[in-house]
């Protein structure tokens, strides 16, 4: 014989299911609002000297201004006599030098195994003091321009790529090394660049990039690197700090996605529960 208690917790069981189900979709959308897929931060603007434009994924154009973010997928770009200084979010320092274009494709600074770092120089000339990815993800670090990648083992480099008719020099891809080593690979091979050292693929070559006998006169520091090098500095007796600070952020970010998944678990328990009960009676 049905029990008259049992009866009368029906609705009640139901009710509490209805209300549990829908505080967790609440909240698991709630969640997945503050953990929607964003434009990562890759870095903030330190210096914009002269006439230069971020291009955003979107298309839209802006001028660079200082303390301002650029995001993964901004294209950079730089006219004559202007610069922009770069602190990238693992601790690294760029400038993006005069005449020169660049798309930071990837960058994730979250420290763990799955950071990258890949800036695709379509031509000019940068400066990258590498950060924690440099150090600790080396094969995620990637420079590619139209002829090379080139990679690192913790360094200090200037990557360049110059264009059919630049006054700067010989067209084609070329690296100085200034601290650290470096690699260029093209498609017929790689080389190793030490310290004090610059290496080139020219446009036309088919044999793997060269080790040159003298460096470049177009290597020269421009009118800003002392203030670059004292940042730079600055960022890099930070880095182990602040990748720690970064994985402690994102952990307890974790915590908010796994509280809706509890919740909507207690809700489906209870629902349950009234669903067996609804069989149980009739």
């Amino acid at each position: 014989m049905r029990n008259q208690n049992d009866i009368a917790e029906i609705p009640i069981l139901l009710h509490r299911a209805c209300l549990g189900i829908l505080a967790a979709l609440c909240l698991a959308a709630s969640a997945s609002a503050q953990t929607a897929p964003q434009a990562r931060i890759a870095g903030k603007i330190e210096l914009a000297e002269g006439v230069s434009r971020v291009e955003g994924k979107d298309k839209r154009m802006r001028r660079p201004a200082v303390g301002e973010n650029v995001l993964e997928g901004d294209t950079i770009s730089t006219l004559s006599n202007s610069e922009v200084h770069l602190a990238m979010s693992d601790g690294a320092s760029l400038i993006v030098r005069e005449r020169t274009r660049i798309r930071i494709t990837e960058y994730v600074a979250d420290g763990n195994d799955k950071d990258r770092s890949v800036i695709d120089l379509a031509e000019g000339a940068l400066r990258a003091i590498t950060g924690w990815i440099g150090a600790y993800n080396r094969s995620n670090y990637r420079v590619r321009t139209p002829l090379v990648t080139i990679g690192v083992r913790g360094t200090d480099h200037e990557p360049t790529h110059l264009l059919e008719g630049d006054p700067r020099g010989k067209p084609g891809s070329y690296d100085k090394v200034n601290e650290g080593t470096a690699f260029m690979e093209s498609k017929q091979g790689s080389v190793e660049v030490p310290a004090n050292t610059a290496v080139f693929q020219a446009l036309a070559a088919e044999g793997i990039p060269q080790l040159l006998a003298t460096i470049p006169g177009f290597f020269k520091p421009g009118r800003f690197d002392n203030e670059f090098m004292r940042r730079a500095q600055d960022l890099k007796n930070a880095i182990p700090q602040k990748r720690l600070d970064r994985i402690e952020f994102l952990r307890k970010q974790g915590l908010v996605p796994q509280e809706a998944q509890n919740t909507l678990d207690q809700a489906k328990s209870l629902e349950q529960k009234g669903k067996e009960l609804l069989r149980w009676l009739r």
